[in-house]
């Protein structure tokens, strides 16, 4: 039997021999970690958005100008141009989409010597799953329901939209534009509720030692599929409330209720015909008398806004546009300060995203807006080209829209 002892010593040893070495190979692999690469493996998905206006300008017979002065009678305007970049990327969970946005545009500055500054109207960091949408920085305010086809979309702002109680007037952007903190719920991405509050721009100092949130409200509205939108009878409505915390001293709080519709009076992939609808009434501000231009922005008023549109698209693509939008605002507790306005609006497209532009605009002030303004009417005739782009680097990600519909669309879908 001393053959099987002698077998199972040498077993015993060869098995001794094969632990050593796994544990020596072990201890070796310890000290050598595992690499983390120091940039993530899938780079985010840019896009970079422009739109371009630029036209000849003659406004007669010559104007106050927020903050003192005159507006030029003739000048080059290319105030609304804007540049937007923006990064996103798919989330670890649940399909969510994380993005930035970075945007400046040209504002109409008439108390810069220039005419013009940039201003930073999109900072913006966005969260997004299917049923919700959470933004908190600077972009577009959520009262804005409606675009309508004008040049620029400060042009007839005062009857297109809830204007900004704290706004001096010297940058017209300040409507357009706030700091805000919104979340939106959808269903099937065509009824949308926000929910947002806001920190309306104080360029005149009415808000006083209140800093942080000055407004906030909610929307409703329905949009219909995009590519329908030429079919569909009524491709986009919408309702909101808002409530503007506006100091006492400056005729106390505000309270806006707003609605608008869009409604295909002629339903044609080829040659529509649509009508556009916004109305605002805000009620609570008891100003009696307009100081200055910034009081015509927060006393208590009815703003409605109606434009009618032609677009002939041959082959799917916007080919000429003209477009009539009238404006009428009156104020419950000013005598004699009623004001109204038109714009007839002209777009031939020459290229892809390029266009030659016309527009004609008049509005009347009664004689308390007149006293502010200084004189009843104002005559503005533009005349020049556009150019708006797009274009998406490393796609692997469908955002839930574009950029570009951060910028006013003069031809609005």
């Amino acid at each position: 039997m001393w053959w099987l002892t002698t077998k199972r010593n040498s077993l015993q040893a060869v098995a001794a021999a094969i632990c050593v070495f796994t544990w020596g190979a072990q201890a070796k692999a310890q000290v050598q970690h595992t690499p983390v690469p120091e940039q993530p493996s899938l780079a985010p998905q840019l896009e970079i958005d422009g739109s371009g206006i630029a036209t000849l300008e003659g406004r007669f017979p010559e104007h106050n100008a927020p903050g003192g002065g005159k507006i030029s009678t003739s000048r080059i305007n290319f105030s609304d141009s804007s540049l937007v970049i923006g990064a996103s990327q798919r989330l670890y969970r649940g399909g969510g989409i994380g993005s930035l946005v970075l945007g400046v545009t040209t504002s109409d500055n008439s108390l810069n010597s220039t005419g013009t500054g940039l201003f930073l109207h999109q900072a913006y960091l966005d969260y997004a799953t299917n049923p919700l949408e959470a933004v908190i920085g600077r972009t577009d305010v959520p009262t804005q329901l409606i675009t309508f086809p004008t040049l620029r979309g400060d042009d007839l702002v005062e009857f297109t939209g809830v204007l900004d109680p704290f706004s001096s007037g010297g940058n017209v952007q300040e409507h357009r534009y706030s700091n805000q903190v919104a979340v939106t719920f959808n269903k099937n991405l065509r009824y949308f509720l926000n929910l947002h509050a806001q920190h309306l721009i104080d360029s005149t100092g009415a808000g006083g030692d209140q800093t942080g949130i000055n407004s906030y409200g909610a929307t409703f509205m329905y949009q219909g599929a995009p590519v329908l939108a030429d079919m569909e009878r009524v491709p986009q409505w919408g309702v909101g409330v808002e409530e503007q915390e506006i100091p006492g001293s400056k005729g106390g709080a505000d309270t806006a209720l707003y609605g608008g519709v869009v409604w295909n009076i002629k339903s044609d992939p080829i040659d529509r015909f649509d009508l556009r609808f916004q109305d605002t009434y805000t009620t609570g501000n008891s100003l009696k008398t307009f100081g200055d231009i910034a009081d015509t922005y927060r006393a208590a008023a009815n703003s409605a806004a109606m434009s009618f549109r032609y677009l002939h698209s041959p082959f799917g693509r916007p080919a000429y546009q003209v477009a009539l939008t009238l404006g009428l605002r009156t104020y419950q507790n000013v005598p004699n300060s009623s004001s109204f306005a038109i714009a007839l609006t002209g777009v031939k497209r020459l290229g892809e995203g390029f266009d030659l532009i016309a527009q004609y605009s008049y509005q009347h002030w009664a004689s308390a807006g007149a006293a502010v303004f200084g004189g009843p009417d104002n005559n503005t005739i533009q005349l020049g080209f556009a150019y708006n782009f797009t274009d998406t680097f490393n796609q692997h990600i469908a955002p839930r829209r574009s950029l570009l519909s951060l910028q006013h669309q003069y031809i609005p879908e």
